[in-house]
């Protein structure tokens, strides 16, 4: 503002010379005679033209119009926004708005407009009463209180809706770096069409307040500073709106705890922490691991692995708790087992719209946060981390102008810079200490911050040859970036799932395992690589290694399973597809399983899916091994280390409680393998890495390269009339070759598409072009294939989850 405070006041008291009376004190001044309205609309107007430096004329333009005499009170000239919940017997008080225009509170915090007690509601009206603090005397500096009545009418329509308001930070600190986010959402009471809301900065005559943020029933605005006043206006009608101090919705939600107060950074040596993030298909697992002995370190994030809900990094001003998380507004995260969904929350397709267009910035979006139900109107974003596995979100339908690419991209992005927010205000949180006899907040000194992202070893998508480790520096710098709100520098650095499981491995007392395959059975994809030892006094390997990567994810085998499901259960196939994947991918996210009336359908999908992914898994070990050492010369008395990565071998125990999932799964596949063993008589050692013990991988491994040398990709499959034609699943086809087609009888091929027919099968998107899909056994003819990329590959790339369809089809119906 221009002019000090004294100034203002002087503005003031020059309109009220003609009043007879005294100003005294509020105590000992009579309220029931306050000033004519008129006087005092003159008196607020004469301080703002002192404050802004404008001119009557000015004034009377953009101030004026929004007050009226109302005789008993200075009215505002349009209705203000009074919610449901700010009325009745169970009303949040604090959501009274003041009933003032929202420039007079420059005049509050210049002290020269000074509210006596909180607004009201008085019959159809909100009520404030106020003093004006006004300075008549020309040579003296004497304040002099003027009592005054401010009042409105409801806006028609606004006792119809519910208001929820939400902070970030959860707190007040002088060592919270970052921006200041304010979430507001307003819900009708009945069901019906959405709320255009505003929320932002009071007005000023200059625009000295900032710009806001819009949206529809959810915005969130973004100062760099946490501010005192917020104003709430719904755009519609006359576009009412409510003033609000923040400072009393802060008092009134924390009442006289001592996380009311404002944190000083405790007198410490600064903290570092290593924080490893495994961002997954369709969870993220984040492991802490900090130098606490060098000073008081706030909250973790998931500091207990067990709970299903972690700090959100909000503090719930107001509105009911019970549906606060259906609009952002919650203070916990969905974190089922101690890992948080790889999904963001749009309030409507619109508000993800905007922000995929660059409109609007990731505040608009939120992490899913827990509660009794899922949010009805708004749009769950997942299966973002490839543009490939993208294309199989529901939720694209809703947005069908998205670019996968690109949406796919800002949507990783998003993730990485909420999930470093909800990191830094989950450590910065102050901590409650005794000092004095009383209780203080003391904030941590948090000093330098490194950030662990593992990453897979393979393309990005199957358009572009982009690796992951380029696209998860940028989503490794975006987390940097919200780790800098709390910390005083923040890094990253990527590490390659092998090189994590590696360094996470349990080695048993007598190793013979030299040989190691690692096999990711992730969301997208089933990655496998191959690593073949160097031992002095063996002859060199022909090849180091191979590796492989198929569309073979468990989010496909999960539709594969609801697929083959719903073609068994009558009415609507597409319909009943929907409803079956879908409660699939709930429980798996919120962290629930399976009843007993749906395990044979486990039972099935299990079947299907181990046979088929542990057949890949044993062709990509025979291959290479053939390749490597013919005849098995130079391997003998080795023994095989088999890595289980990636959250898609869960899926054979989903009919298991969550807690027990990890442990049963193992235990099944032990048992597979008992019975079909993967190379013979070779012994073979389990290593099970879910994202926790990969992540404590990620923080051991040492720097480094970001992979080990570059495996080579198998190509082709046993070709008819080929000279040692087991040789030929390793050889990259050329054009002359034709192609290479499965040997007829070739027993692995054989065993592992019995059921195809002699074609490929049907892809995904064609399952639905008939009624019974299954009577032509999902048959799609002969395709043609490229000659130049491996030709399994392509198959199973196409037909993969039609083949599981099968599998899990005929076991349903046996």
């Amino acid at each position: 503002m221009e002019s000090d405070t004294l100034a203002l006041r002087r503005a003031a008291g020059s309109v009220l010379r003609g009043v007879r009376r005294r100003g005294s004190s509020p105590q000992a001044h009579d309220r029931s005679n306050p000033l004519k309205p008129q006087l005092a609309i003159d008196a607020l107007l004469a301080a703002m033209r002192a404050a802004f430096g404008l001119g009557e004329q000015a004034a009377q333009t953009l101030l004026a119009p929004a007050l009226a005499d109302w005789r008993d009170a200075v009215g505002c000239a349009d209705p203000v926004l009074v919610p449901a919940n700010a009325q009745g017997p169970s009303a949040e008080k604090a959501l009274i708005p003041l009933p003032v225009p929202s420039w007079c509170a420059w005049l509050i915090d210049a002290g020269v407009l000074v509210p006596d007690g909180p607004p009201a509601l008085e019959g159809g009206r909100a009520v404030l009463r106020a003093f004006l603090a006004v300075v008549r005397e020309t040579e003296l500096a004497a304040v002099e209180l003027f009592p005054l009545t401010f009042a409105a009418r409801f806006a028609s329509g606004a006792a119809s809706m519910h208001v929820h308001l939400a902070i970030s930070p959860p707190f007040a600190s002088e060592g919270w770096h970052g921006p200041v986010s304010l979430r507001a959402a307003a819900q009708r009471v009945a069901a019906g069409r959405s709320v255009p809301l505003w929320v932002g900065p009071p007005a000023s005559p200059q625009g000295a307040g900032g710009a806001g943020a819009e949206g529809e029933s959810v915005a969130t605005w973004t100062t760099p500073s946490r501010p005192r006043w917020v104003v709430l206006r719904t755009r519609e009608g006359r576009e009412p709106q409510a003033l609000f101090d923040l400072d009393a919705l802060w008092q009134a939600r924390m009442g006289t705890l001592p996380e009311a107060g404002r944190a000083a950074l405790a007198p410490a040596v600064p903290v570092s922490l290593r924080v490893a993030v495994d961002v997954g298909s369709t969870s993220t697992v984040v492991v802490e691991e900090d130098t606490a002995s060098s000073g008081a370190l706030g909250k973790k994030l998931l500091h207990e692995p067990h709970r299903d809900a972690a700090p959100s990094g909000f503090c719930r001003l107001a509105g009911d708790a019970a549906t606060a998380h259906l609009h952002g507004c919650g203070e916990q995260l969905l974190a089922p087992g101690g890992q948080l969904p790889t999904a963001l929350v749009a309030a409507n397709p619109d508000a993800l719209r905007r922000v995929l267009r660059g409109d609007a910035s990731a505040d608009q979006l939120w992490l899913p946060q827990a509660g009794p139900e899922a949010a009805r109107d708004a749009v769950r974003a997942d299966r973002f981390k490839s543009p490939d596995l993208m294309m199989l979100s529901d939720w694209l339908a809703a947005v069908p102008d998205a670019d996968p690419a690109q949406a796919s991209r800002k949507l990783l992005h998003a993730y990485g810079l909420l999930l470093g927010r909800a990191l830094a205000a989950a450590h910065a949180t102050p901590l409650v200490a005794p000092e004095g006899g009383r209780w203080t907040l003391r904030a941590p000194r948090l000093g330098a911050v490194e950030a662990v992202v593992t990453f897979p070893p393979c393309p990005w998508s199957a358009a572009a040859a982009e690796p992951f480790s380029a696209v998860f520096a940028e989503v490794a710098a975006e987390i940097c970036q919200g780790l800098r709100s709390a910390w005083a520098s923040a890094s990253h650095r990527l590490v390659a799932d092998p090189v994590a499981a590696k360094a996470a491995r349990v080695a048993a007392a007598e190793d013979r395992h030299p040989i190691e395959a690692f096999a990711d059975f992730g969301g997208l994809t089933l990655q496998m690589t191959v690593r073949l030892p160097r031992a002095e006094g063996r002859p060199a390997p022909f090849i180091a290694g191979s590796s492989m990567s198929y569309l073979l994810g468990g989010e496909r085998l999960i539709d594969s399973a609801a697929f083959a499901a719903a073609a068994l259960g009558g009415g609507a196939l597409r319909e009943a597809f929907s409803a079956n994947a879908r409660r699939w991918r709930q429980l798996i996210a919120e962290g629930g399983h399976l009843d007993a009336g749906e395990r044979r359908s486990a039972e099935a999908a299990r079947q299907a899916i181990l046979g088929t992914v542990l057949s890949l898994i044993r062709r990509q070990l025979e291959g290479t091994l053939r390749r490597a050492a013919p005849g098995g010369t130079g391997l003998r008395g080795a023994g095989l280390r088999l890595y289980l990565l990636g959250e898609g071998w869960k899926l054979a125990a989903l009919d298991v409680p969550n807690a027990d999932r990890e442990r049963e799964t193992l235990r099944r596949i032990e048992e597979w393998l008992s019975r079909e063993p993967l190379l013979g008589e070779m012994p073979v050692q389990l290593q099970r890495m879910d994202k926790r013990r990969l992540c404590d991988g990620a923080l051991r491994a040492g720097p480094g390269p970001l992979d080990d040398d570059a495996a080579v990709e198998l190509q082709g499959v046993d070709a008819a009339g080929a000279r040692e034609a087991h040789k030929r699943w390793f050889a990259v086809p050329d054009g002359a070759d034709g192609g290479l087609s499965p040997h007829a009888q070739d027993p692995w091929w054989t065993a592992f598409a019995a059921g195809a027919g002699e074609g490929s099968l049907l892809r995904v998107e064609q399952w639905f072009t008939t009624d019974a899909p299954f009577l032509t056994g999902l048959s799609a003819g002969k395709i043609a294939y490229d000659p130049g990329r491996s030709l399994l590959k392509q198959w199973i790339d196409l037909s993969g989850p039609s083949l599981v369809a099968l599998r899990v089809h005929e076991a349903l119906s046996a």
